[in-house]
């Protein structure tokens, strides 16, 4: 089946190991991010990936394994995006609290590339990313590729 995905990251072999979904919401929730990946599969699916990420611009989720089955389940992993991103929005000259969508598309590509590349799972900024680490997602993306609007 061909989905659409925000963003499909690559390992360095060439293997989709994760979709992600940017949406520019605050004041989510857990059980919102839940309901938004259940509609998502619901509604067309995703692919059977190692990784779904649904983020936005104050939380980051993450499922490891959660199969493809529209049902409501809980993200493996939880971050505030806020330490995440602040140094792209601060480059880039852009206030957090009214960044538009398609800026915050790139923000995000911005950073899952410098997560990508990095050698290490908290990026040079200081802030507890240990999360990437031992989900296994920093691993799986390293020196990998992103694919921008994919079918998957």
């Amino acid at each position: 089946m061909h989905v659409r995905a925000d963003l499909a990251l690559y390992d360095p072999a060439g293997r989709l190991v994760a979709l992600a979904e940017i949406k520019n919401k605050r004041g989510t929730s857990r059980g919102w991010a839940a309901k938004t990946r259940r509609n998502i599969l619901a509604h067309g699916g995703i692919s059977d990936v190692d990784f779904f990420l649904l983020i936005t611009p104050d939380r980051l989720y993450l499922w490891k394994d959660a199969g493809t089955d529209p049902v409501e389940v809980p993200p493996s992993y939880q971050a505030e995006a806020d330490s995440l991103f602040s140094p792209y929005l601060e480059g880039a000259g852009v206030d957090p609290r009214s960044v538009g969508g398609h800026a915050f598309e790139l923000i995000v590509s911005a950073w899952l590339s410098d997560v990508m590349r990095s050698a290490v799972s908290t990026n040079g900024h200081g802030d507890d990313r240990s999360w990437l680490a031992r989900s296994g997602f920093h691993a799986a993306v390293k020196d990998g590729r992103i694919e921008y609007d994919a079918a998957a």
